[in-house]
């Protein structure tokens, strides 16, 4: 009885913990950096792991952004792309929103051709209660050559699940959005649980996930977003492409799509419906 007791007072502690948890938003603009300069190490942009990561105004969507870069070869990480380290941990029931746009030249090769042939993208790491890793909510651009354009996967209880269609594939030479928000928990939404991703692109909702954990442990949490930071298989070659107005936040937007969803929202145009 005192056994179930205390079971049932840690869990109705992190319950209230994920209900009662205070509020915080990164915005990374990359605008406050000397063009040329690292964009790495927090303030107004990466919080690390963002060795090739550069404030640059060739490509911007607002005042500046960040130049991202790999070396032909390399995986990648601390130099490709970058981390955001949360202010507090994120516990079961709450969601995390991470919204990044991006521009990709002309010559930009998002595939990976090694470990799985996918490029991680939008990352959302999850731990144990005793800090151990429990691997990553991702986004991944899908191979070359594949039906889907992305693919979402829970390291943690891996199944792979295709997002989009063949017009959702990145265009080049133009700013687009993405976001990833996820509802942290052991048990889906399809379960009775609170587990659900959503994934936008330019504003528009390109899957809803509610049948899928992306959490192991009960009393776990999340306390970092990565962007890309490690190429599968190693770079195709010497590359770089652009990103600006991260966001990412455990309070609730205002904003809502067309489905009533809150969400950061975009600030590119939605594409236009084909007919």
């Amino acid at each position: 009885v005192v056994k179930k007791l205390i079971s049932g007072l840690v869990a109705t502690f992190f319950t209230l913990s994920a209900v009662s948890a205070s509020a915080w938003t990164i915005h990374a603009d990359f605008d406050q950096g000397q063009i040329g300069e690292k964009a790495d190490g927090g303030g107004d942009g990466f919080h690390g792991a963002g060795g090739l990561s550069t404030y640059s105004d060739a490509q911007k969507l607002k005042n500046n952004s960040a130049r991202i870069a790999i070396k032909e070869g390399s995986t990648g990480y601390g130099t490709w792309g970058g981390e955001f380290r949360f202010p507090e941990k994120a516990y079961k029931g709450e969601t995390i929103w991470f919204s990044v746009h991006t521009y990709m030249p002309e010559e930009f090769d998002h595939h990976a051709y090694g470990e799985g042939n996918r490029l991680k993208f939008l990352r959302i790491q999850t731990f144990s209660s005793s800090g151990s890793n429990h691997g990553y909510n991702d986004l991944y651009f899908d191979q070359k050559g594949s039906e889907y354009p992305f693919k979402w996967i829970y390291e943690g209880a891996p199944q792979w699940v295709n997002i989009g269609s063949d017009s959702d594939r990145p265009i080049k030479e133009r700013w687009e959005s993405y976001e990833m928000a996820v509802t942290l928990d052991t048990v889906p939404v399809s379960e009775g649980g609170q587990a659900k991703i959503r994934i936008w692109k330019n504003g528009s909702l390109l899957k809803e996930i509610l049948d899928k954990t992306t959490l192991r442990d009960e009393q776990g949490y999340s306390n970092r977003a990565l962007l890309f930071t490690y190429w599968n298989g190693g770079a195709p070659k010497d590359q770089h492409m652009y990103v600006d107005e991260v966001v990412i936040t455990n309070e609730q937007p205002s904003n809502t799509d067309d489905n009533g969803n809150h969400y950061v929202g975009s600030l590119i145009k939605k594409r236009p419906l084909m007919n």
